[in-house]
């Protein structure tokens, strides 16, 4: 690298550290920052992304092709970033619940500009923006490992600092660690130090070649595992049936998650295809089988999704889910058609499906920052469209999501409700909206169980011996208990809770007790209305011991016997001798 390529980076990584510390500075004099976020996060924007785009591309500073396209993009994102931040804060809402866009902004927003960089480099190059992928290949993978040792770099630097500091502090001489704390110091000395890495490590081209192609080569060896994965749980899905992943809740996340490992360890084996194949044929083929089976996963989370949506609408989840499903759908759908093909180089035509893919993501992830794709907005206007329609009753509909969850959207569709007169429970309506707007948490209830009818609960019942049966009206009594959770009941229609009928007081009434883990209880009539006589206890109420009392039940072995020893109480306090 030549002195006027090193001097630009430093010169930018300078003008980026004293544009970060100024802006720092500005936000302190703010006496509510929240209300600026649209100027702030667009400003950050700007000086974070313009600057490290120049220097990270010093070979191409006197094209003015260069200016324009880092200025483009920076002015792009520095918009979506004002529209972001534009929507996190509303009044009344914890400083700390913008965080989560904010980073969501920061992560679309450096990705984009990773994947769009080396699109970018080969422009100013080759004249063309994607004519060579082993270029494109080339350039991500140098630029990711000179940003993470640079990165290294300035983290070691610091490091050292500290320790410099530390060792003087121990001195009494404070000076060092006040300078290196304080903010005009910090900031400017940090980017200047990142941007000298940068330089440093741009010069050693060979070096990061060889770093990136031998930890490519190394992980690419995972990709028969991932391949045996992919098939082996396709093979076994039948025999289990769909419904298991349903249950689950996670399913979806979890197929996508192996997808996206598959497509990061396929590009790590396969790389840019020009070097010599490492696999031998019939491994490649496996591989292919894996790649083929990838369509069946994408069906398989469309239709996961597309049940929920049909069940609950869509949320901001559900719709960063349908996003992810369709960007792995270009990858998967490209990949088998790849596989089909069989060219003479395995897998050539990856190369088409990895640009198309990428600059799909990148437009998505784009479109997600403003009102076309913003998740938040279609999240809100899908939930208040279900309430508004009747799909979802007023009283399960979550007002506090729109408050807290639904940005600005959100609590303007809130003081719209909170006005409405048309709806036929309007009333109930504005009564809630009002509440949710004055929510800065979420209020959490307790959860109860889910009611069951007089028939459900009888068949979650078996009583000993088999031939009695039970008294509707302690299945009513135990019904409302249950319901209502003023009981426990770890039963199931698989798996019934016993109950046991038989005299436990001497009185000549037949006593019910029900044996539900350490949630057992006896039930007693008196005067004809059952009530709970008290709790029972004992060593093997536990799972470990059900076993061992499911035996003894079919048995028909249980018996009330009285205590050879009397209860001790001191004073209202009451205990009770357990023999050895």
């Amino acid at each position: 690298m030549s002195r006027q390529a090193r001097s630009w980076i430093i010169a930018w990584a300078t003008g980026q550290g004293l544009g970060l510390w100024l802006l720092h500075e500005w936000i302190l004099k703010l006496a509510i920052p929240q209300q600026y976020f649209s100027v702030i996060w667009a400003l950050y924007a700007l000086v974070i992304t313009l600057p490290l785009s120049f220097m990270l591309l010093p070979a191409y500073r006197q094209q003015r092709r260069l200016w324009g396209m880092a200025l483009a993009y920076s002015l792009l994102m520095a918009g979506a970033a004002a529209y972001s931040g534009y929507q996190a804060w509303m009044s009344g809402i914890p400083y700390h619940q913008t965080w989560e866009l904010g980073f969501i902004l920061g992560c679309i927003t450096f990705s984009s500009w990773f994947v769009l960089l080396p699109f970018a480099e080969h422009g100013l190059c080759k004249g063309q923006w994607f004519s060579d992928y082993a270029f494109l290949f080339s350039a991500a993978w140098r630029n990711w490992v000179k940003l993470m040792l640079a990165g290294l770099f300035a983290g070691l630097f610091w490091v050292l600092l500290f320790l410099l500091a530390g060792l003087f502090k121990v001195l009494h001489v404070n000076f060092l660690m006040d300078l290196i704390s304080s903010r005009i110091f910090a900031y400017p000395v940090t980017a200047i130090t990142f941007g000298i890495g940068l330089s440093l490590y741009a010069a050693k081209e060979d070096a990061l070649v060889g770093i990136y192609r031998a930890s490519l080569d190394i992980l690419g060896w995972l990709l028969p595992e991932v391949s045996f994965i992919l098939i082996l749980f396709l093979l076994a899905l039948p025999f289990q049936g769909l419904a298991l992943l349903w249950k689950t809740g996670y399913a979806t996340s979890l197929m996508l998650c192996l997808l996206a490992w598959t497509i990061f360890l396929f590009n790590a084996a396969w790389q840019d295809a020009t070097r010599e194949e490492r696999f031998p044929r019939w491994l490649r083929r496996f591989i292919g089988l894996g790649l083929l089976t990838m369509p069946v996963y994408i069906l398989l989370c469309a239709y996961s999704l597309g049940l929920r949506v049909t069940q609950y609408g869509w949320t901001i989840d559900r719709v960063w889910a349908a996003l992810a499903i369709l960007i792995m759908a270009i990858y998967a759908l490209g990949y088998a058609w790849v596989v089909l093909r069989r060219n003479a180089v395995w897998m050539l035509q990856a190369r088409q499906v990895n640009i198309v893919a990428a600059l799909f993501a990148v437009t998505l992830l784009i479109l997600t920052l403003t009102p076309i794709l913003d998740p938040v907005r279609l999240a809100v206007h899908s939930q208040v469209s279900r309430l508004l329609d009747g799909r979802t009753s007023v009283s399960d509909f979550d007002f506090e999501y729109l408050r807290l969850e639904g940005r600005r959207y959100g609590n303007q569709v809130l003081q719209e409700l909170a006005r409405n007169t048309t709806h036929e429970h309007a009333v109930l309506i504005r009564q809630k909206a009002e509440d949710a707007m004055k929510v800065t948490y979420r209020t959490f209830k307790p959860q109860g169980p889910e009611p069951l009818t007089h028939a459900q609960l009888q068949e979650q019942l078996t009583p000993y011996p088999h031939t009695v049966a039970l008294d509707p009206a302690f299945v009513d009594f135990l019904l409302e208990q249950r319901n209502s959770g003023k009981l426990y009941l770890n039963c199931s229609t698989s798996k019934p809770c016993p109950v046991l009928v038989l005299d436990m007081n001497d009185d000549g009434e037949q006593e019910l007790v029900v044996l539900s883990g350490y949630s057992s209880h006896v039930f007693q009539r008196t005067q004809g209305v059952w009530k709970v006589a008290g709790r029972l206890t004992g060593k093997d109420m536990d799972a470990l011991g059900a076993t061992k009392i499911q035996r003894e039940l079919d048995a028909l072995d249980f018996s009330a016997k009285p205590n050879a020893w009397r209860d001790l109480w001191i004073g209202n306090m009451k205990y009770q001798v357990e023999e050895r």
